[in-house]
């Protein structure tokens, strides 16, 4: 081995990438930010379940009870009491509770008369695994405290049962809302692709010259690559909506119309999105590869595809809110299996039509440059 050619190609290679400074932020910056995002996001622990209970009948036993449940900080996060079962129903659906537990009326005098109760346990479906794992937890608090307290009151016998249902899921398929949330993450990726590729090539064989010396404005040259993406992603939007709902079998419960609206508008913000991209990545290489870096991983991790937000500490929260799939996927499940009034989704379709007005001021401010 020829130790001064080795040498040679090694101090070239550094040479060449210290020219490449795109190429060197990809060699540093992937793996770096790679490690960040899934250190974060990647959180399949069971913790932090928000959960209320109603308590109707205020005595000694169910306050002890809603201590033990409560005191389980490691997995639980009690939310308060609420007064009604439709209040539980209400929260679960703005995923401001997980499940909800419902003590009966006359809880301790009949426990005490030798007679069993049931404790009604209502769960959101929409995560199975985590809905299950929830019901274990409350399955073990209970056991516990049949054990401590209420034996000398039964022989033989379970004093307190549960009675459990599941709502928005209630046959508890992972593949429903492994099918759904795909559509968030495709609908993301792929109009930011297609739209990321179209600049490139052109800069790639040279003929945005052209547009740069024409008399075409960058919005509406910006505008034609934005509405081309839109209509080819419109296409892909209905075939993978009616795989969902045909070939996966994932029921739909929603306003049609509120959902069809809200996903064109994550499409015009994915494709802005892919636009913004092209301004710094330059090949359509670096264009297709840093546009799935950059719209998948963040939108499995940070978007509630595969665990709750809720689960994730302040640094994954604040991440998830900076990233447009977290607030489709809000209204994807809440129009598939929550059947979600406009009201409470409105929140979060004022915050994608906010990131498309951000994506693609940004692109005009930055294409404007260009042409300079």
């Amino acid at each position: 081995m020829n130790f001064k050619k080795v040498k040679t190609i090694v101090i070239k290679e550094f040479k060449e990438m210290l020219k490449d400074k795109i190429g060197a932020l990809v060699i540093f910056l992937v793996p770096i930010s790679t490690m960040l995002i899934f250190g974060y996001g990647m959180r399949l622990d069971v913790d932090k379940i928000p959960f209320v209970i109603v308590d109707r009948d205020h005595s000694t036993l169910s306050r002890e009870l809603v201590y033990k449940l409560s005191a389980t900080k490691e997995y639980f996060k009690f939310v308060g009491e609420v007064p009604s079962e439709k209040v539980i129903d209400r929260m679960i659906l703005k995923d401001k509770a997980r499940f909800g537990v419902v003590i009966p009326e006359n809880f301790e005098r009949d426990i005490k008369s030798g007679k069993n109760r049931k404790i009604l346990v209502l769960i959101d479906g929409t995560f199975p695994y985590r809905g299950e794992m929830a019901k274990s937890y409350v399955v073990a608090v209970v056991n516990q405290l049949n054990l401590e307290r209420l034996e000398k009151f039964h022989k033989g016998s379970v004093p307190v049962e549960l009675k459990t249902r599941y709502w928005f899921n209630e046959s508890l398929k992972q593949e429903y809302l492994m099918a759904a949330g795909t559509m968030a993450v495709v609908l993301f990726m792929s109009p930011a692709i297609v739209a990321s590729l179209l600049i490139a090539k052109e800069r790639e064989r040279g003929s945005i010259y052209n547009i740069y010396t024409s008399s075409i404005t960058a919005m509406d040259y910006l505008s034609g690559k934005l509405l081309y993406t839109f209509f080819i992603s419109c296409i892909n939007f209905l075939i993978i909506f009616f795989l969902a709902l045909y070939l996966f079998k994932v029921p739909f419960k929603g306003d049609l119309a509120v959902f069809v609206f809200s996903s064109f508008l994550f499409i015009l913000v994915s494709a802005a999105f892919g636009l913004f991209l092209s301004t710094f990545l330059k090949t359509q290489v670096s264009a297709f590869v840093g546009s799935i870096i950059l719209t998948i991983v963040p939108s499995i991790l940070y978007s509630g595809y595969m665990t709750p937000i809720s689960a994730m500490n302040r640094s994954g929260l604040l991440m998830a809110h900076m990233i447009p799939t977290f607030y489709y996927m809000k209204i994807l499940k809440g129009c598939f299996f929550k059947n979600t009034g406009f009201v409470v989704l409105l929140p979060y379709i004022s915050a994608l039509t906010g990131f498309f007005l951000l994506f693609f001021g940004l692109n005009v401010k930055f294409f404007k440059k260009r042409e300079k």
